[in-house]
């Protein structure tokens, strides 16, 4: 989050929500569980949601109905990675860094198992 967001030159703000159909695990349950909520509210707000990754898509639509009904002035989604031959429901990503095969990936951000989230780049586990 932090390089993404000094490269944009505008106001902004920024808020957290954390939802997971992970857990611990590297696969997902397909239950969508909100662990944190935003503080800041987004009615008439132009949004963008930043995700590490869109596997599945039911993640991204449960954010999307959640956050829709906060009436925001617009909701766009912005991810680092998508993964298309996993998808089961169809969600729209606005801005998009990278499509990728199915394999599992982690450092940048992107944990494994709670782990190597520093990792200064993206690999995939064998």
């Amino acid at each position: 989050m932090a390089d993404l967001v000094r490269a944009i030159d505008m106001p902004l703000t920024m808020d957290f929500l954390a939802v997971s159909s992970y857990g611990d695990s590297q696969k997902t349950s397909g239950e969508v569980e909100l662990i944190k909520d935003l503080r800041l509210p987004i009615a008439g707000r132009h949004v963008i949601v930043v995700e590490d990754i869109v596997d599945t898509g039911i993640t991204i639509n449960y954010l999307l109905r959640m956050l829709e009904a906060r009436q925001p002035a617009s909701l766009k989604i912005a991810a680092l990675l998508s993964k298309p031959s996993r998808r089961q429901i169809e969600v729209p990503i606005h801005y998009l860094g990278f499509e990728i095969e199915d394999a599992f990936v982690y450092g940048y951000g992107l944990d494994r198992s709670q782990f190597d989230r520093n990792l200064p780049f993206i690999t995939s586990q064998a």
